[in-house]
C-alpha cells in the first residue's frame, strides 16, 4: 500500500506541474484499480465517455 501511495504522489507531482493535479476522485480511481486490468479498462471507457460527453456538449453550444 505505501507503494501505491508513493507512485500517486509521483503521479500528482508530474501532473501538477502541467498545471493539472490530481482530484480527489483521481486518486481514489488509481486506488480502486490497482493491479486489475479488468477495472483498468472500465475505469478508460467511463473517462473517455464523460470527457467525450462534455467536448460534445461545448462543440454543440
Amino acid at each position: 500500500m505505501r507503494d501505491l501511495e508513493k507512485l500517486i504522489d509521483e503521479v500528482n507531482g508530474s501532473m501538477s506541474m502541467e498545471g493539472m493535479p490530481l482530484t480527489k476522485a483521481d486518486k481514489d480511481r488509481i486506488r480502486r484499480c490497482a493491479g486489475n486490468d479488468e477495472l483498468v479498462e472500465e475505469a478508460i471507457a467511463e473517462l473517455i465517455k464523460k470527457h467525450k460527453a462534455v467536448k460534445t456538449l461545448q462543440i454543440n453550444k
